[in-house]
């Protein structure tokens, strides 16, 4: 066998699609495997030598924003953490989130909205149009392959603007067209989140009538849903009805209930080192999930209907988010500076207040003085970081716990958090949770060996400040946690959800596999070496083990250095 640019020899290849590892060598012309076996003959322009290490599938982030980074002047850095991960493919556009389309007679809304995401206050880009959109990604290039989603809050932007109702039967006509030209333009599925801004306005009705023009065209439903405190079994309840009544495909975006803790939280925060201590003598059961279970017993349900459903997870027991998910769906009216006004005004900043700690969720969130998801009356101010500010004079407050912070300066924890958002111009993101330690993470790990889960980093990356751990970490953490630590997993079932069972759930059928005639998208790693060394305090470090990393048939990583200039990713359209 001649004329091969890459030969990688004597691998324990793990090919994605949940099989046992077997050795072999890889061979690939072109962007292409062009066979895998035995191969002691062929010849290449390079070889790799891969013995004693495993060569596996580019990971697929199945949850990423990365739409709203990929925009950046200095994107190509921006990318380096997903690269030196071994991600090599990532599905955007997620939570009802993207920069196409942009309406420009709702610029300011626009940008507005999407600031306290991580775009910059100055941008202005240089399409309307999803397609246009496309068009210019593929002019300017792009560090790994992105699958496109139509994303449903600027469709609401474009049709209804800021204002806090249900669509009209015109203004949803006007959504369903610009839904159906993202979708001829390639986009494999049509993304909402129920708990952002302007989507936490829609009725299901109006969803439900959005996904029957996705089901036409051939693509899935994927939603960040109504509520992820106690009312996350009922928003899983209203997705899969979504689902039923469209007869679209779904797939339930980071699933995760935060428990409702109440009156506990504070005590519970101030008992976790002992707690933790105490279960590495005796194991203890986790925090109680109800709403999780339940939610995760209606799916099971629904696959025993016959219903297309998958689920993503994120590795982690903290999240990470705009700060505008703290306050309740009438403050966000208008964007984020719709929020800051509020906040700006003593009496509306009381009203807030009063809703923050009185508002218990309840469904459905749209009536009145209703929410369906407080986050701080379910796990209070103590498990809540500041994870990035957009500004330089308070850099030194990211990683820092609000409480702490608050004390410090004399403030309650709401007033010094509103004060930090006002100052900052909306551009704070948070963490809420707890660093990850074996009794801790018991609150989800109990529902993460569900075969329908892949995986997601959903990284929110700030302009300015620093990115949570997923960053950095989330797929090598799968690997090292998940299967060396815990057992939960097999490396050939954790490498299966990473690669083959994501790139399922959208039709990428030369992706997520070893195999003759698949993409050229492979890492290969040590999984003795392999460790993630992003830590909680701080996560701007790459982890060690990865030592190959091949983006459509070119190097991109390879041990620490990165080919920022590659640009050897693909718009994976349908």
């Amino acid at each position: 066998m001649a004329g091969l640019d890459i030969l990688i020899r004597g691998g324990r290849v793990v090919d994605g699609s949940g099989a046992p590892p077997f050795n072999a060598d890889v061979a690939v012309r072109g962007e292409r495997i062009e066979e895998v076996g035995d191969l002691p003959d062929a010849k290449a322009e390079r070889e790799i030598d891969a013995s004693g290490r495993v060569v596996c599938p580019g990971f697929i982030d199945i949850h990423s924003h990365n739409d709203l980074y990929v925009i950046r002047d200095d994107f190509k850095e921006v990318f380096q953490p997903f690269l030196r991960q071994g991600i090599t493919t990532c599905v955007s556009n997620n939570c009802g989130w993207s920069v196409a389309p942009w309406p420009a007679d709702r610029e300011g809304l626009m940008s507005s909205t999407l600031r306290s995401m991580g775009v910059g206050v100055g941008f202005r880009p240089q399409w309307e149009s999803q397609s246009e959109w496309h068009e210019w990604m593929r002019r300017r290039g792009m560090p790994l392959n992105f699958v496109p989603l139509a994303g449903h809050n600027p469709l609401r932007i474009a049709a209804v603007g800021e204002e806090a109702r249900f669509c009209t039967a015109r203004e949803l006509e006007t959504m369903k067209k610009l839904l159906r030209e993202g979708l001829e333009a390639g986009c494999r599925g049509f993304s909402t989140g129920l708990t952002y801004f302007p989507g936490m306005y829609a009725h299901t009705d109006e969803i439900v009538e959005l996904c029957r023009v996705a089901a036409e065209c051939g693509a899935r439903y994927v939603t960040h849903v109504r509520g992820h405190c106690n009312t996350y079994d009922l928003a899983v309840a209203e997705a899969l009805e979504i689902a039923r009544r469209s007869g679209a495909s779904l797939q339930l975006s980071h699933v995760f209930a935060v428990p409702w803790l109440g009156v506990l939280a504070t005590p519970l925060y101030h008992a976790m080192d002992l707690i933790e201590r105490a279960n590495r003598v005796l194991p203890l059961p986790g925090v109680p999930n109800p709403v999780l279970k339940k939610a995760v017993a209606q799916v099971d349900r629904a696959l025993e209907e016959g219903m297309d459903v998958g689920m993503d997870f994120i590795p982690y027991v903290l999240g990470n988010t705009t700060v505008t998910q703290l306050y309740p769906p009438w403050a966000n009216q208008g964007g984020t500076d719709g929020l800051l006004r509020r906040l700006a005004d003593p009496e509306e900043r009381s009203r807030i207040r009063r809703c923050v700690e009185r508002v218990k969720p309840r469904w459905p969130h749209w009536e009145e003085g209703s929410w369906s998801d407080n986050y701080l009356k379910a796990i209070g101010w103590r498990m809540l970081y500041i994870l990035s500010v957009g500004s330089e004079k308070n850099r030194q407050l990211e990683g820092q716990r609000v409480w702490e912070l608050a004390k410090r300066a004399g403030k309650h924890p709401f007033d010094w958090l509103a004060d930090l958002v006002v100052e900052e111009n909306g551009q704070v993101t948070y963490l809420f949770g707890v660093p990850p330690r074996p009794w801790s993470e018991k609150v989800f790990t109990r529902i993460q060996g569900h075969p329908a889960l892949s995986v997601g980093a959903d990284v929110v990356y700030p302009e300015k400040g620093r990115p949570p751990q997923s960053a950095y970490g989330c797929f090598v953490r799968i690997i090292e946690h998940y299967v060396k630590e815990l057992g939960l997993y097999t490396l050939e079932e954790a490498v299966h959800r990473c690669t083959g069972l994501a790139a399922s759930r959208y039709g990428l059928e030369d992706r997520g596999l070893i195999r003759p005639g698949a993409a050229a998208d492979l890492v290969v790693f040590d999984l003795e070496r392999l460790h993630d060394e992003s830590r909680f305090d701080d996560p701007a470090h790459y982890p060690t083990g990865i030592d190959y990393v091949m983006v459509n048939g070119t190097v991109v990583v390879e041990g620490e250095s990165y080919r920022s200039e590659a640009l050897a990713g693909r718009l994976l359209t349908a």
